[in-house]
C-alpha cells in the first residue's frame, strides 16, 4: 500500500518536470526564432534593389551582379572548418553575437566601397560572418527541440527565418524607394541590433553538454553519418534555386517586365510570406505523417512551378509566387526536422553547419548557374526566351533531386531513423 501511495506523488512530480521542461523548450525556441528573424532581415534587404545597388551604381554587367549574390557564399564555404569548431565549442551565444557585430560593420562598410572589387571583398567577408551567426543560432535551437516535437520546433525556426527573408526583401524595396543612400547602413544597424539581442536573450539548452572539437571531428561527422547526405542534398538544391530567384529572377522582373524595386519586393513577398507562415504548420504536419513524402513530392512540384516562371505573365506570376511559397514550406520543414533527426545531440552544431554550408554552396552556384545559362542562352535566343531556358533548367534540377533521393528517404523510413 505504501509503495502504491508513493507512486502518485512520484508521477505528479514527473509530470511537473515534463511540463517545466516543455515550457523551457518553448521559450528557448521562440527566443531563437525572434533572433533568427533579425539575423535574416538585413542580408535579404539587399535583394530587391540588387540591380540599382550593384548594376547601376558600379556600371556592372549582369554577370558581376550575379557574382555579388554568390561571392558571400564563397566566404561562407571557406569559413566552414572554423564554423564547425566554434559552433560546437560551448560558447555559441558569444560566437553568434560577435559574428553579427562583424556582419553589421561589413554591411555598413559596403556603402563606402569606392569600386566593384572592394565591394566584392566586403561581400565575401560578410558571407563568412553571417553563416557563422546563422549556424550557431540554429545549433542552439536544435538543442531546445524536444524529440517528440522536433518537427514543429524546427518549423518555428524555419518560419522565423523565412519571415525574416520575406520582410527583408519587402523592406529593401521600400528603403530604396525612400532612402536609397541608406540601404547598406540600415542593413548594418539591424544586424547590430540582432547582435545585442543574442547577448541579452539567447540561452543554450541546459542538458546539452558541449566540448571543443577540432576540424577533424567535423569532417568525421559529415563523412561517418552518410545519412546526413539526404538533408544536405535538399539544402543544396533548395538554396540553389533560391540563388537563381534572388539574382536571375530579380533581373528578369526588371529587364523583361520593367518592375521597380518596390514592385519586385512585393512580388517576392508573395513567395516568401506564405513560405514563412506555413513552415510551422508544415512542421506539425510532418510530426504526424512523417518527413518522406512531403519532402520528396513538395520538391518535385516546386521544380515544375519554377520551370513555369518564364512562361507566365505578371498577373500569372502572382499565382506562381504564392504556390511556390506553399510548396517551399512543405519541403523545408521536413528537411530541417530530418537534419535534427540524424544529428547526434552533442554535434548538432556541426550537423547544422554542414546543412548551412550545403545551402551556401547551392546559393553560391545558383546565381553563377543562372548568370552562365542566361549568358549562353542569350547567344541563341532573344530576351525572354533566354530567361525561360534558365528557369526550366533550374526547375529540372529540383525534380531530379527528388527522384534521386526518394529511395534513400524510403530506406531511412524503413530503418526507423525517420518517419
Amino acid at each position: 500500500m505504501q509503495s502504491s501511495s508513493n507512486a502518485i506523488p512520484f508521477a505528479a512530480d514527473a509530470g511537473s518536470v515534463a511540463m517545466i521542461k516543455s515550457a523551457s523548450a518553448t521559450r528557448g525556441i521562440l527566443t531563437l526564432a525572434i533572433l533568427l528573424f533579425g539575423t535574416m532581415l538585413p542580408v535579404t534587404l539587399l535583394v530587391a534593389p540588387l540591380k540599382e545597388l550593384v548594376g547601376d551604381r558600379y556600371g556592372a554587367s549582369p554577370f558581376w551582379v550575379h557574382t555579388f549574390m554568390s561571392i558571400n557564399m564563397i566566404g561562407a564555404v571557406l569559413a566552414a572548418p572554423l564554423i564547425g569548431v566554434l559552433s560546437d565549442a560551448g560558447r555559441r551565444r558569444r560566437v553568434a553575437a560577435w559574428a553579427l557585430a562583424a556582419d553589421a560593420v561589413l554591411l555598413s562598410g559596403m556603402s563606402l566601397a569606392p569600386n566593384l572589387p572592394s565591394l566584392l571583398v566586403l561581400r565575401f567577408l560578410e558571407g563568412a560572418s553571417h553563416i557563422l551567426a546563422l549556424s550557431t543560432l540554429m545549433a542552439i535551437a536544435g538543442g531546445w527541440a524536444l524529440d517528440n516535437r522536433r518537427g514543429r520546433a524546427m518549423g518555428i525556426i524555419g518560419s522565423s527565418m523565412m519571415l525574416g527573408t520575406a520582410c527583408g526583401t519587402r523592406l529593401g524595396g521600400e528603403v530604396w524607394h525612400h532612402l536609397p543612400d541608406w540601404t547598406f547602413h540600415i542593413a548594418g544597424t539591424i544586424s547590430a541590433a540582432a547582435a545585442v539581442g543574442v547577448l541579452v536573450f539567447a540561452r543554450e539548452a541546459p542538458e546539452v553538454r558541449e566540448s571543443r572539437r577540432p576540424v577533424r571531428r567535423l569532417i568525421e561527422l559529415l563523412a561517418g553519418r552518410k545519412d546526413l547526405a539526404v538533408p544536405l542534398a535538399y539544402a543544396f538544391i533548395d538554396r540553389f534555386c533560391v540563388g537563381v530567384v534572388i539574382s536571375t529572377f530579380v533581373l528578369f522582373l526588371a529587364d523583361i517586365h520593367g518592375l521597380a524595386p518596390a514592385e519586385r519586393g512585393k512580388l517576392l513577398l508573395l513567395f516568401l510570406a506564405p513560405f514563412a507562415i506555413l513552415v510551422y504548420p508544415a512542421g506539425r504536419l510532418v510530426d504526424r505523417i512523417g518527413r518522406v513524402w512531403p519532402l520528396a513530392l513538395g520538391s518535385a512540384a516546386f521544380g515544375v512551378v519554377f520551370a513555369a516562371y518564364g512562361l507566365a505573365t505578371p498577373s500569372q506570376l502572382t499565382i506562381l509566387m504564392l504556390l511556390s511559397g506553399v510548396l517551399s514550406a512543405l519541403m523545408f520543414a521536413p528537411n530541417l526536422a530530418l537534419c535534427a533527426d540524424l544529428a547526434p545531440p552533442d554535434q548538432r552544431g556541426a550537423a547544422f553547419t554542414g546543412f548551412n554550408i550545403a545551402g551556401s554552396i547551392g546559393m553560391l552556384l545558383g546565381p553563377l548557374f543562372g548568370g552562365g545559362i542566361l549568358a549562353f542562352a542569350s547567344k541563341a535566343a532573344q530576351g525572354i526566351d533566354a530567361y525561360r531556358i534558365t528557369f526550366m533548367l533550374t526547375g529540372a534540377t529540383e525534380i531530379l533531386c527528388s527522384v534521386v533521393t526518394l529511395p534513400m528517404l524510403l530506406a531511412l523510413k524503413r530503418r526507423g531513423v525517420t518517419r
